[in-house]
């Protein structure tokens, strides 16, 4: 792309502008600029949506039209607001909606603000402060170029030839549908079996393995986790109706393992989620490792955009960020308020020992915080939560307690959910709800109610001993950063009360990526950082579907229906190893149950589609027969994968039959059988949480263009909701047809359109709560409701009809609080309230599958090790491998927008980046070709960066090139060759030549210890020059 038709296309450099191109003022009677000096001085300006006059009045373009929709340019999910083009039906501008936080930095517009009067306020014509403008960033500016490209699939497509070939033939929607599910001989190699028949069969799938369930069982679905209602739409039709609990995502195989191991530290469960953030607005000092703020995850567009606030306008603000690379908003030069610390890949449950290690000898934690056993106690001190750093931990390894909390029951004293403490000023034994402080310290010998003695000992003296367990200068020596630094860090951490923060996001995924996360919020509990002002607030992108119950009511019960039975394990074997039928049999044998024949994870069920895939790869406990997959790409995106499973998905004796559904065809699709063209996010319904929003909010919006898909005989689009309701129409199943749910009075309703499910659903939202008062015809017709509003009328009762409808003028519901805090803790709304653990009980009550001991209760720091317990690098020398691997997000640049040419047009290539003086030792400078060896036996061959801004013994090579598909590589259809497209599959991926396990039997990949997500960091690699 060249310079002129880079600018034409709307540069990323404009990407804060964008929105006022849209809102300016075009005349005035103070204006002296004419359209043509426009034209003169910027000829690629669009034309504005509208305008306002000398009297504030706005002028609509007739050409135009304005509607809200949802961007979908990444996972973060944001608000978007559009132009279209009346005559062509294309999106001409996407710039932010100014009713979301996560599209604008400071506080967005009430919904009662009417849409023309927040676009007033918007524009310059207002006189307000253009500080707080709502935008998108450079790729939700972008997305407008995805829905006319060439590559893009829109008719539905059956393979000709081999799988993988790329060879196409367009075919009708009703005869992929009756192939798909009746099968047959659908490609001359012999008889497939349809999905009706798969679901139809009561036998097991594999009577070796009567635990994972019938035939059925034998449906692999893979899915995007992160599209909302879309997503639950999907649920719907794998877990309630057909009923598989083969179900896989990207979340496992991305960074699951940060998000469960914070939860650890939040909640006594190890099946729970949290991944809290900085309140940039009064943070004194903020730690950013494995991220960087504003560019991946928690609010890529509003996260950088409150930091440089802070930067700019705050003198008590500083910040670290902790990263084997150096990316953008910190700098070498300039550390101010600002500093980057380089850390070796995989050093970074390292460091939070070290820190802890040094808070912990030199008393810097918030005492009366930690001393608190109970929210009463809690309260009398002035503090909002409490923790259970003072319970005590029954350490007689005979008593059936061991490792466990001591018990009021064990007491006498009351029941088993009440635990024990050490009264502070008493010395005695008292239940833990007392409202009195309790020792932090303690390791004695205690009498129970039946009058033995056992020994205790507080969950902090535990903790102080197990963070001393290695010395400061190991520490140092593994993480590579050096102890005085370290001291440093833990220091200004402990230095500012409360106001502090610690983040991380998907960038700390070695084998010990979830110990990591439980070590990173401990740091936060020393200080009593959670819920606090300047803290960490937990809360962030919690949509309606996580708080209120949005499919059950208050208006529609979409739920009310016959549910199939979800019977058996699934297949990646995420559940309780001593419930399944091998335990079971082993001990009924007499033989040692220890270790389980394959890797179980018992932990938090993982919906991996990347193991999914590799238990079919090794036929245990079965192959599957069909294989869907929507808006997903394991085979590019989830790490060591590729090599492992794709010759036993490219056999169709292995895998019976491949839909798949999708806008492109990527790297993992490229096998299916059958495509059916999905749409592009303006085209599509949405209901969906916002990552990175401090309240409760979703962006809801209807189709605003038409879809580009192919029709069905009916005359409907083609998507993926419509080919999941007539294939299980087709099929027989509950909850899609006649009688797919009730309202609350009773009433059956059907679901034969996507309308049918999205129209009550957002009546629900609508509801819920205060209900939505009803908009003005002005509000319809300016955002374009009014297209959609038949498709309301035709399916909601009259007084319905206008609070769902006022929530699509906003393009959403978004809660407010006018209030942040109360006092010095973020108000109620915002604030995740539980008791923080110290010592988390139930994860000392799960059994690895190898060894069969118990998880520790407290985090755990140590080596890299495979799933066997051996040492990585006892397989793996540094002698050959020498550096740790890692890999990160690049700001624009993602696996999906290889599609958009304004990011493409930013870089040719990624690079493989490491420190100079690395690259000297092996006559490595800039611009040379290198190849990164790994132990898998396979290399990457790249660019070399060599610089400074790489941590030292780190290789790192940046996300979302290497592409063979998504328009990188010719396709045939009907017998026409559509050439690849260069730019697409520029660069190097590293997730083919990353590791895998080698002590697991057939196919693995490469795991977490504690959750058994997909691990990618830290690993073992050479490199040599080319």
């Amino acid at each position: 792309m060249d310079r002129r038709n880079f600018l034409k296309a709307g540069s990323v450099a404009a990407v804060m502008t964008a929105g006022t191109a849209s809102t300016q003022v075009m005349s005035s009677a103070n204006s002296k600029t004419s359209d043509a000096d426009i034209n003169r001085y910027a000829p690629t300006s669009l034309t504005p949506e509208y305008r306002f006059d000398a009297d504030n009045k706005m002028i609509e373009n007739q050409d135009q039209r304005f509607a809200f929709s949802k961007c979908y340019g990444c996972f973060n999910v944001c608000g978007a607001r559009l132009s279209i083009d009346n005559k062509t039906d294309k999106v001409l501008r996407a710039v932010g909606n100014p009713y979301t936080l996560t599209n604008n930095a400071g506080q967005p517009m009430t919904m009662e603000t009417s849409p023309k009067d927040a676009m007033f306020q918007l524009s310059a014509a207002s006189g307000l402060s253009q500080s707080n403008r709502a935008t998108l960033c450079g790729r939700g500016n972008a997305v407008p170029d995805a829905f006319d490209d060439k590559h893009r699939i829109t008719s539905c497509m059956k393979r000709v030839g081999n799988r993988g070939e790329n060879r196409w033939q367009t075919i009708s929607y009703e005869q992929l549908l009756q192939e798909v599910v009746d099968g047959g001989d659908l490609f001359g190699e012999g008889h497939v079996e349809g999905l009706k028949a798969i679901h139809a069969n009561p036998a097991l799938a594999n009577p070796a393995y009567p635990d994972f369930g019938p035939v059925k069982n034998q449906l692999l679905v893979s899915t995007s986790s992160e599209q909302g209602a879309r997503a639950d739409f999907m649920h719907r039709f794998v877990s309630d109706a057909w009923g598989t609990p083969n179900i896989g995502t990207k979340d496992s195989y991305c960074g699951h393992q940060q998000v469960a191991g914070c939860a650890l530290g939040c909640f006594d469960a190890v099946d729970e989620m949290a991944l809290p953030q900085v309140d940039y607005e009064e943070s004194k000092f903020a730690i950013f490792i494995g991220t960087n703020p504003g560019t991946s995850g928690n609010g890529l567009n509003v996260g950088s955009r409150r930091l440089s606030k802070a930067r700019s306008d705050r003198t008590d603000f500083k910040y670290v960020v902790i990263d084997p690379i150096l990316r953008s908003l910190t700098s070498e030069t300039d550390t101010t308020n600002g500093e980057w610390l380089p850390i070796k890949s995989g050093g970074d449950t390292a460091l939070m020992f070290a820190m802890l290690q040094y808070i912990i000898n030199h008393e810097r934690y918030r005492r009366p915080y930690l001393e608190a056993p109970s929210q009463a106690s809690a309260d009398a001190v002035g503090e909002m939560n409490y923790t259970n750093a003072t319970y005590l931990v029954v350490k007689d390894k005979t008593h059936p307690l061991y490792n466990q909390f001591l018990t009021a029951e064990a007491c006498g004293l009351g029941d088993a959910e009440v635990k024990m403490v050490i009264d502070k000023q008493t010395g005695q034994l008292v239940t833990g709800d007392s409202e009195q402080a309790a020792q932090l310290f303690y390791k004695e010998s205690v009498t129970l109610g039946d009058g033995s003695q056992v020994q205790v000992e507080t969950a902090f003296s535990l903790l102080k001993q197990r963070v001393n367990s290695h010395s400061m200068q190991d520490l140092s020596k593994r993480c590579e950063i050096p102890v005085a630094k370290i001291e440093e860090l833990a220091k200004e951490f402990t230095s500012h009360g409360r106001s502090v923060s610690i983040e991380t996001n998907t960038g700390c995924n070695a084998t010990d990526g979830g110990q990591f996360a439980f070590a990173m919020i401990m740091l936060a509990t020393m200080v009593g950082a959670h819920n606090a002002k300047g803290g960490m607030m937990h809360m962030g992108g919690v949509g309606y579907a996580s708080m209120y119950d949005i499919y059950d009511g208050p208006l529609y019960n979409l739920m009310d229906f016959e549910h199939t039975e979800v019977v058996g394990f699934n297949a990646e074997r995420s559940g309780d190893y001593e419930q399944s039928h091998e335990y079971q049999q082993k001990v009924a044998q007499g033989l040692n149950p220890y270790p389980a024949n394959e890797a179980w994870n018992n932990t938090f069920v993982q919906d991996n589609s990347g193991e999914l895939l590799v238990a079919h790869a090794n036929k245990n406990p079965f192959n599957f027969k069909a294989w869907i997959t929507w808006s997903t790409n394991p085979i590019y995106g989830c790490s060591g994968l590729q090599d492992q499973v794709e010759d036993s998905i490219k056999d169709p004796k292995q895998l019976g039959l491949i839909i798949a559904l999708d806008p492109y065809i990527n790297e993992t699709n490229v096998f299916a059988d059958y495509i059916v063209p999905d749409t592009l996010q303006y085209e599509a319904w949405a209901n969906s949480r916002m990552w990175g929003s401090e309240y409760i909010g979703d962006v809801a919006c209807v189709p605003v263009v038409e879809s580009r898909t192919a029709k069905t005989a009916n005359g409907d689009h083609v998507n993926m909701e419509q080919f999941i309701i007539d294939v299980s129409k087709a099929i027989g199943l509950k909850g899609f047809g006649d009688n797919a749910f009730k309202d609350l009075q009773g009433k059956p309703h059907s679901l034969n359109s996507p309308a049918d499910f999205y129209v009550p659903l957002f009546a629900n939202i609508a509801h819920t709560g205060t209900v939505l008062p009803t908009p003005t015809e002005e509000d319809i017709k300016f955002t374009s409701v009014d297209r959609a509003l038949p498709m309301f009328e035709a399916r909601l009762k009259p007084q319905e009809l206008g609070p769902t409808a006022y929530m699509l003028t906003r393009g959403g519901r978004f809660e407010r609080v006018d209030e942040r805090y109360e006092g010095e803790f973020f108000n109620a709304a915002m604030r995740m309230d539980t008791q923080f653990q110290i010592y988390n009980e139930s994860l000392a009550r799960v059994k690895d599958s190898f060894t069969g001991e118990c998880n520790d209760g407290l985090p755990v720091y140590d080596v890299d090790r495979f799933w066997d317990g051996s040492a990585v690098r006892e397989h793996w020398n540094e002698k050959d491998y020498p550096f740790n691997f890692s890999t990160f997000k690049l700001h624009l640049r993602s696996p999906y927008s290889v599609s958009l040419p304004r990011i493409t047009a930013l870089g040719d290539t990624n690079y493989i980046q490491l420190h100079q003086d690395d690259a000297a030792k092996y006559n490595l400078k800039s611009g040379d070709k290198a190849q990164v060896l790994s132990p898998k036996g396979k290399y990457l061959e790249g660019i070399v960066q060599a610089d400074k801004t790489v941590a030292l013994g780190t290789i790192v090579v940046g996300m979302g090139y290497g592409h063979t598909a998504f328009g990188a590589s010719a396709v045939e259809v009907d017998g026409t060759v559509r050439p690849g497209i260069k730019e697409r599959g520029t660069g190097i991926c590293p997730n083919a030549f990353n590791v895998v396990d080698p002590t697991r039997k057939g196919a693995s990949l490469y795991r977490d210890r504690t959750f058994g997500s997909t691990a990618r960091h830290g690993v073992p690699v050479g490199i040599k020059k080319v």
